[in-house]
């Protein structure tokens, strides 16, 4: 809102093994090479894609298939992907002095690891850090209700979203909880995926994230790994005119979170893209990043940036990334004129500051669509566009879905 002055491998066969004995049966070396290129693409575990699979047999059920890790773009620069801390999912029956024992620790450093104030009390399901080495996930059975499982990206970081794309046996929607969030399963028949959004300033660490079909469960271990983000003070002359007036400040936001907690229908999964929401033909400077870290006139008290903010003259057009509705076009106290669009299933996106609006509220706007100009209204010190990216409520973010070279 400121302008600045690993994958593992399916059971059985290797994938390897598998495209060697698909080339033997080709007639022709071009057909040959054509499949080898196309198992490349498609065949997870040979692209680098930074997800993970795990599934119940050597093709699923269906053979392989191109998704989200595959067609997924580069994350931000500076990402890693270090190993995961090793996990151990709490079974029943277990102590704290026979999971230290099984492991080669005392109870007391067992608990000093995970913040645990009782060591008599600990619940089956509970996900306990146990060391730095990798540990495998659970394994999906061949005749279980969970067929296939992928995860993108791998493990996630703070601001990231993490996908899942599910397979089940009996046509159940499986339910699916991340910490204490309950996250919506989309899909209908056997296929599903869920959008798991990872707060900004989530602590980075081990948490639990369950996956139920019927009467089965199962629970994996997800690190959320520590972004790279800036640091910024933003002085109390440009802050306090306008968050000194706490009362119109929580108005705003009380009213955008029953907008952003709505899941109405839409067309958005997470093979959608995103473009630029600026007009086309020009770089524009990434003012602001997400996540930033943020403080205010010198207070104590730290944020995370909820947006990805351009540097752009006043009266560039700002255009839909893609397609939507508009659920709100108005100006606000804290983002001045501000629009929003639906794109369905708890995805909205935000476009604050605004000089003008070109749009209204349920008007129904295709990718490249005029929502209005950059402007300089509301809380900001310059003329740039705030764009915001919300999943379930949660501020996630945007260019993790721009498509490549935007």
């Amino acid at each position: 809102m400121f302008m600045r002055p690993t994958h593992r491998e399916p059971v059985g066969e290797s994938a390897a093994a598998l495209c060697r004995k698909a080339l033997r049966r080709c007639r022709v070396g071009l057909w040959a090479g054509v499949l080898l290129a196309a198992l490349a693409l498609i065949w997870p575990g040979t692209a680098q894609a930074g997800g993970l699979v795990i599934r119940a047999g050597p093709f699923g059920e269906e053979g392989p298939q191109m998704d989200a890790a595959q067609l997924s773009p580069v994350l931000r620069e500076g990402a890693t992907q270090p190993a995961q801390p090793r996990a151990y999912v709490v079974q029943r029956g277990d102590t704290l002095s026979s999971i230290a024992a099984r492991f080669g620790l005392d109870v007391a450093t067992l608990m000093a690891q995970n913040g645990l104030a009782n060591a008599d009390r600990i619940n089956a399901g509970t996900v306990l850090q146990v060391g730095a080495e990798a540990m495998p996930l659970p394994e999906l059975p061949t005749d279980g209700d969970l067929t296939r499982v992928q995860f993108w990206p791998w493990p996630p970081a703070q601001g990231q979203t993490l996908v899942m794309w599910l397979r089940t046996r009996p046509a159940i929607r499986p339910t699916v909880r991340f910490g204490a969030r309950d996250i919506p399963v989309i899909g209908d028949g056997r296929r599903y995926w869920a959008a798991v959004p990872i707060e900004a300033l989530a602590a980075p660490g081990i948490q639990p994230l369950t996956v139920t079909v019927g009467s089965a469960l199962w629970t994996f271990p997800v690190t959320i790994r520590e972004g790279i983000f800036e640091t910024q003070e933003i002085p109390a002359e440009a802050s306090e005119p306008i968050l000194s007036q706490v009362e119109k400040v929580n108005a705003e936001w009380k009213r955008l979170a029953a907008l952003f907690g709505q899941r109405n229908a839409g067309d958005w999964t997470p093979r959608s893209r995103f473009v630029t929401p600026l007009a086309a033909g020009a770089a524009y400077e990434h003012s602001s990043p997400f996540g930033s870290r943020r403080t205010y006139g010198g207070a104590a008290g730290l944020s995370a940036h909820a947006g990805e903010d351009y540097a752009a003259a006043p009266g560039t057009a700002v255009v839909a990334p893609a397609a939507g509705i508009v659920a709100l076009a108005e100006p606000l106290f804290v983002r001045g004129n501000a629009v929003i669009l639906d794109h369905g299933h708890g995805v909205f996106t935000g476009y604050w500051h605004l000089a003008s609006l070109n749009v209204r509220a349920g008007e129904r706007v295709d990718v490249g669509h005029v929502l209005g100009t950059v402007g300089n209204t509301g809380l900001s010190t310059g003329p740039h566009l705030h764009w915001e990216l919300r999943i379930s409520g949660v501020a996630v973010d945007p260019l993790q879905w721009v498509e490549a070279g935007d």
